[in-house]
Formats: structure tokens, C-alpha cells, sequence
């Protein structure tokens, strides 16, 4: 069996998942067709990091924005790759390839079609009102050229279905983390790319709130927003290796997310399985994985943030018997076997 991947992103949370289910489904073929876009990486560090035996074709034309003319080069070309490929199970990831997928899929006359939008686009806060309902309208459409929707979570499944798209969902998930909780972790720290969809102003608001008893908050990675991340007491380590990443979770006490929206998010997923407690935006994707008061707490705003995490550095232990749930709830929900075994059902059901 085939499994042929379509992904315009070559990189983030939404090659991740990618990564994954082809770790997690070895005995499948499998066919990674992507974009060039990887902010910060090369595209041959990005396929070093699949297992071997993954093969790779480039998806000439393939961008983020709306631009009809490279949007129809890159439809052109797509449908030419998946005829290749004719009785493959195509899988469509991230809004772009989402879109032009099931069109290309339609015309290369494979039915066998499943998209996971990895966070939809019809949510993200840094476009107008109007351009969100152009994106609610462009799902609807691609929706009518077929394919099974399969959210990364399950208010993902629910946004889709609060616009009349059927959708079910299989939630991501991640190998283990089997770092050692120092007894000295003290850190309130978020894994993320400082943009506007992670937010660093507001986490910049709260880290403040901090800085007269110098509570230390890490910002683990870089980006084109670190400079709001201005506050005394935010160390901003810039592009750190895997290695490095788990270390900084070993040191946490507490994982801060202020992401503006999510699908459902790789790193408060690898924070859980590194016991941490949580403290998140409550926005889709983060609210799926919080139960309140047992592994962490959802804030609506900076102040509440504030509140929750003075109370969270107070009760030190109640913190870290928080993050002791969140290695349960990472253990029976998000395990990357689970995950794999959810998707290799769902591949051989469209080929039955």
C-alpha cells in the first residue's frame, strides 16, 4: 500500500505529524510530496529527519497565500505527480494542500482522498473578518470535490462541523519523552517560533508580571517577533537541537503557551509527556488537551494567567503532581502508536 503525503509547509507542527505517522506505520509505502517553505531549515535537514524508505518529490509552486496564477502552476503540477501514483491513498495536509488536493485528486481520478487541516485557516487571527470567510467558503467548496475531512484533534473535527463539513478526527501524537523532572525546575517555558501565532507580546505581559521576583521564563526557540520578548527576566535561547529542547523540558515546572489558535499543538503534546504541568491559551487545539485543576489550567487573558501561575508556583507540589497527570493523559491519548494505529485503519478502509 501507498501512501502518498501532500504538504505545502516543509515545516512545523504540521511536518511533524507527518514524520510521525510514517514512523508509526513503517510497512507502508510512503510518498512525501512538499513545498519548499521551512523558515529556518534546509529541505535536506527536513528529510533527514524521516525514517528510511521514505521517498520525496517536490511540489513545484507551492506557497501559503492565495495567488491564482502560482496556486494554478502548482494545481497543474500536483495532478501530474498523483497520477503517478493511481491507486494510492492520498493524504492532504495543511489548508493549501487541503485545497488544491482534492481538486488535483479529482482530476487524477483517485477517490481515495483524507484531509487534516493541522489548524484551520479560517481561525487565525492576523487576517481580516473577510478573509476568514473567504477561507470558510474555499473549505466548503474543496469539500464538494470529496475526501474524508480528518482533524488533528477534536475541536479541529468541531470547527469543521460547526460549518456544515463533516469531520471526525485522529489526535496527534508523539513519541516519549523520558526526561528525569530536576528537583530544582523552577522554569515557565513555551517550545514555539516567535510569530504572531504564537504570541510573545502576551507572553512577553505575563513573564512582567514576574520580573520583581525573577521567576525565570524561556522562550525555547527564535523568530521574527523576539524582540517583544523584552521583558528581564525571559531568557530567548534561539534554534535548539531535539536534545537541548528535552533538556529545557526537564527544568520546567510550567509550560506557558499564549498561541493565538492551534490544531492541536506538538509541543504542549512533548511537554505532557515530559510531566509538566500546563498553563495555555484557551483556544482550539490547546483547550483539547487541559482537564482543568488536574494537569494544568486554560486562561482567557493575561491577568488570569497571572493568577493561575502565581498559584502554580506557590503549591510547588500540587504543580508537579500536575505534570504527573499530564504524562497519564499523554499516555492514554497521544502516544504516536495509537495515533498510527488510528491512521493505518483508515488507510486500509479506502482501499477495501
Amino acid at each position: 500500500m501507498t501512501i502518498v503525503h501532500v504538504i505545502e509547509p516543509f515545516a512545523s507542527g504540521v511536518t511533524t505529524a507527518v514524520i510521525n505517522i510514517t514512523r508509526a506505520i513503517p510497512e507502508f509505502e510512503h510518498v512525501v510530496v512538499h513545498g519548499s517553505r521551512t523558515w529556518v531549515d534546509s529541505v535536506e535537514n527536513v528529510r533527514a529527519k524521516f525514517p528510511a524508505g521514505v521517498s520525496f518529490v517536490p511540489w513545484r509552486h507551492a506557497q501559503r497565500e492565495i495567488r491564482p496564477w502560482q496556486d494554478f502552476l502548482a494545481l497543474w503540477h500536483l495532478i501530474t505527480i498523483l497520477h503517478r501514483y493511481p491507486e494510492a491513498v492520498i493524504h492532504l495536509h495543511s489548508s493549501k494542500a487541503g485545497f488544491l488536493g482534492r481538486m488535483a485528486a479529482r482530476f487524477a481520478g483517485n477517490p481515495r482522498v483524507l484531509y487534516t487541516p493541522h489548524c484551520a485557516a479560517f481561525i487565525r487571527t492576523d487576517i481580516s473578518e473577510k478573509k476568514r470567510r473567504m477561507y470558510k467558503i474555499l473549505e466548503r467548496l474543496a469539500a464538494r470535490f470529496g475526501g474524508q475531512i480528518v482533524g488533528c484533534g477534536p475541536s479541529e473535527a468541531q470547527l469543521y462541523r460547526d460549518i456544515g463539513i463533516p469531520a471526525d478526527f485522529v489526535a496527534n501524537g508523539t513519541g516519549p519523552i523520558d526526561v528525569e523532572k530536576r528537583e530544582d525546575a523552577d522554569q515557565v517555558s513555551f517550545v514555539a517560533i516567535a510569530n504572531h501565532q504564537k504570541n510573545p507580546e502576551l507572553f512577553n505581559q505575563i513573564a512582567a508580571a514576574f520580573e520583581i521576583q525573577q521567576v525565570p521564563f524561556v522562550w525555547v526557540g527564535g523568530g521574527e517577533l523576539e524582540n517583544r520578548l523584552g521583558a528581564s527576566n525571559i531568557d530567548v535561547t534561539g534554534w535548539v537541537g531535539k536534545r537541548e529542547v528535552e533538556d529545557y523540558l526537564s527544568r520546567c515546572l510550567v509550560y506557558l503557551s499564549t498561541a493565538e489558535w492551534e490544531g492541536l499543538p506538538y509541543g504542549v503534546i512533548e511537554a505532557m509527556s515530559a510531566s509538566t504541568a500546563l498553563l495555555l491559551h484557551d483556544v482550539p487545539g490547546n483547550r483539547d488537551l487541559v482537564e482543568a485543576g488536574v494537569n494544568g489550567f486554560l486562561f482567557q487573558d493575561a491577568e488570569e494567567a497571572v493568577a493561575h501561575l502565581e498559584q502554580l508556583l506557590s503549591e510547588r507540589e500540587r504543580t508537579l503532581e500536575m505534570g504527573r497527570e499530564s504524562r497519564r493523559i499523554y499516555e492514554e491519548n497521544y502516544r504516536i502508536s495509537q495515533m498510527g494505529e488510528k491512521y493505518r485503519r483508515i488507510y486500509r478502509s479506502m482501499l477495501s
